[in-house]
C-alpha cells in the first residue's frame, strides 16, 4: 500500500473518531418538567361602619338616651377569628359653676374628676342578643384588648361577611340634691364632655396544614 493511501486512511479513521465521540454527547430519550411555585399571604381587612365616628351628641340632659348600631366587616380574603376592642379618652376638661354651692373646705363642689363625669352615663353593648358589655362609660374607656367576639369554633367573621353590635346610652337621671340646697348635685356636670375613641383588632384564624 502506498504511503498516500495509509495516509489517506489514517485521516479517515481520525475523522470518524471525533465523529463517534462528538455523536456520544446525544440521548435518544429525554423528557423536561417545571414546576413553578409561588407562596403569596392573605389579607386581613377588618372594617367598621360608620367608618370614623359612631356619636356626636351634644346639649345632652339627664335622662337622654340614645342606641346606635357598629357594623364590623371583613373586606380581606382570610377569616377573622377573634376580635378585640381597647377604649381612650380624650378631650376632657373640668368645668367650674359659681352658682353652686360650697363645699365644708371652701371648695367649689362643681369641681369635679373625668371618673365622675362618665360614670353619669349608662352603656349597654349587645352583639345579637349577647350582652358584651353593661355597665358606665368609665368603665368602658378602660377596655385594654377585651375580647368581645365571643368564643365560637368557627370563624368570628368570614371573608365578606359582617357583625353587628347595638350600643345603648344613657345619661342617668340622678335626683340628689346638695346639702341644704334644692339645687341637685348633677349641675356640676353641665357643660363638660369628654371623647371615648374605640379601637378594634381582629387576629387571624390559627394555622393549618395546606
Amino acid at each position: 500500500m502506498s504511503i498516500k493511501k495509509k495516509m489517506g486512511i489514517g485521516i479517515l479513521a481520525g475523522a470518524l473518531g471525533v465523529s463517534l465521540i462528538g455523536g456520544g454527547t446525544w440521548a435518544a430519550f429525554n423528557d423536561v418538567e417545571t414546576l413553578d411555585n409561588s407562596f403569596n399571604a392573605g389579607t386581613l381587612d377588618l372594617t367598621t361602619n360608620p367608618q370614623t365616628e359612631l356619636f356626636n351628641l351634644s346639649n345632652l340632659k339627664p335622662g337622654d338616651h340614645f342606641t346606635k348600631t357598629i357594623t364590623l366587616g371583613n373586606n380581606g380574603s382570610l377569616a377573622i377569628d377573634d376580635i378585640f376592642l381597647t377604649t381612650e379618652v380624650s378631650d376632657w376638661v373640668d368645668k367650674t359653676h359659681d352658682h353652686l354651692p360650697l363645699s365644708a373646705n371652701g371648695f367649689e363642689d362643681g369641681k369635679n374628676s373625668e371618673e365622675e363625669f362618665l360614670k353619669q352615663f349608662k352603656v349597654t353593648v349587645k352583639r345579637g342578643t349577647d350582652v358584651v358589655y353593661d355597665g358606665d362609660a368609665f368603665g368602658l374607656s378602660n377596655l385594654t384588648n377585651s375580647e368581645i367576639s365571643g368564643s365560637n369554633a368557627s370563624a368570628a367573621i368570614i371573608p365578606g361577611g359582617s357583625m353587628q353590635f347595638e350600643v345603648y346610652v344613657e345619661f342617668k337621671n340622678d335626683p340628689t340634691s346638695y346639702i341644704g340646697s334644692r339645687l341637685q348635685e348633677q349641675n356640676k356636670f353641665q357643660d363638660e364632655g369628654a371623647s371615648i375613641s374605640l379601637k378594634f383588632e381582629g387576629t387571624q384564624m390559627p394555622g393549618e396544614d395546606k
